[in-house]
């Protein structure tokens, strides 16, 4: 949904990394105009052979969960650059390369959540006017019937399991 986002307000170039190329299928789907299927070094590498020897100026990262995606994005991006983290981590992370991000002079930004009042209904008219397709995020279906299925498949990643849709019936007006 990111690169959905950054397209529609403006962004040339979006480059998604990741470990899974199933995942990078998706990323191209919603908006990455490249991708690079790696991680540490090697996406720093394969990043400075994409982009002419030259790192990003802003690196978004959005996992939130290990130091790795932190230092990651702090090893991704270049000296005066940008990081802006939206993944959540836990409350706390050790092993942060908190003093590489000061040696490059790394401005990071972080954020919980967005302003709803103002980013939710622009996401809604983005998407009911066909500029946000959601479709290649949901990889499986369920019925409402089989919710436990649905919760089990997301929870073990079934498939390559990314976003589960839990189907609710039409609901019809009784007759009067």
């Amino acid at each position: 949904m990111f690169n959905a986002g950054l397209r529609n307000l403006g962004a040339r170039r979006i480059i998604g990394i990741d470990p899974l190329e199933s995942r990078l299928r998706v990323s191209r789907q919603m908006g990455a105009t490249d991708t690079v299927c790696a991680t540490g070094a090697d996406a720093v590498d394969a990043l400075r052979e994409l982009l002419n020897g030259e790192l990003p100026e802003i690196v978004i990262e959005a996992v939130g969960h290990k130091a790795q995606a932190l230092n990651g994005a702090i090893s991704l991006t270049r000296d005066f650059g940008q990081v802006l983290i939206f993944g959540v981590p836990p409350e706390k992370i050790d092993g942060v390369m908190l003093r590489a991000a000061m040696w490059k002079n790394l401005s990071i930004t972080t954020s919980l959540h967005p302003d709803f009042e103002r980013t939710f209904p622009l996401a809604m008219q983005w998407i009911a006017e066909g500029r946000v397709n959601l479709t290649p995020l949901i990889t499986h279906r369920f019925p409402l019937h089989d919710i436990q299925s649905a919760y089990d498949t997301f929870r073990d990643r079934v498939d390559g399991a990314q976003k589960v849709l839990v189907v609710f019936p039409s609901w019809k007006s009784p007759a009067s």
